[in-house]
């Protein structure tokens, strides 16, 4: 994948979520979560309860997340 111009690069550690998960997690850059709750007009927690990280991939080795509002089940 090409590195994006002007583009925040941190490396960070993949673990799983359990010894039988199905899921690996990485962490997200808390100060992308501060911008992100500011541009909503939310506090921190707020944003966190009412948006939902959503990972959008395909069969290259592209994936980025979006922050989606959560619409509840």
């Amino acid at each position: 994948m090409e590195q994006p111009i002007d583009a925040y690069t941190r490396t960070y550690i993949m673990r799983t979520a359990g010894k039988r998960s199905r899921t690996i997690e990485v962490t997200v850059p808390r100060d992308v979560i501060v911008r992100q709750a500011r541009r909503a007009g939310l506090t921190i927690d707020e944003y966190l309860k009412q948006y939902r990280a959503v990972a959008h991939f395909n069969d290259s080795d592209e994936l980025y997340y979006r922050f989606e509002k959560y619409k509840g089940n």
